[in-house]
């Protein structure tokens, strides 16, 4: 089905685009200063938005490669082959939602739809350059990321 194939490559870029490490720590500040706006920022957040902006690119990094590996094992010990489009569907609900309120912890935000909105603007804006790109070019740790993921068949 569409919806698995569509779940499938979103996972592979969720997770390709929060493991490339150091360009993300700059883009969690920028993507902070992005969703907050043009009202002015705590100064005492301020002062700390470096440190927090690399704690939530570095842990989110780790989150997607347990997520990738809990994926690939969950498809792969227990020979879920078949299925492997709806393992590819909650293990990505997963990291979405684990995701938003990592980014509502580490940035101290109120709601947890906050997190998630800045999560999207964290994740989907540098996804949508690099699919962009990848039509040009491909992309060999897209490619790599692919080879820990099983295609979901029909």
């Amino acid at each position: 089905m569409e919806i698995y194939l569509f779940v499938y490559h979103m996972m592979a870029w969720s997770v390709t685009v929060a493991v490339l490490q150091p360009l993300m720590i700059p883009w969690a500040w920028l993507a902070y200063r992005l969703w907050h706006g043009a009202k002015p920022i705590d100064e005492d957040l301020v002062e700390q938005l470096w440190t927090r902006a690399t704690l939530a690119s570095l842990v989110l990094t780790v989150v997607a490669v347990v997520f990738l590996l809990l994926d690939w094992a969950t498809i792969t010990w227990i020979d879920l082959k078949p299925n492997a489009g709806v393992i590819h569907i909650v293990y990505y609900l997963g990291f979405i939602a684990l995701s938003a309120w990592l980014f509502m912890y580490v940035f101290s935000m109120e709601d947890y739809f906050d997190g998630l909105s800045m999560m999207v603007l964290y994740l989907y804006i540098p996804t949508a350059i690099f699919f962009a790109l990848s039509l040009l070019f491909d992309n060999p740790l897209q490619v790599y990321v692919l080879k820990w993921l099983e295609k979901p068949t029909a």
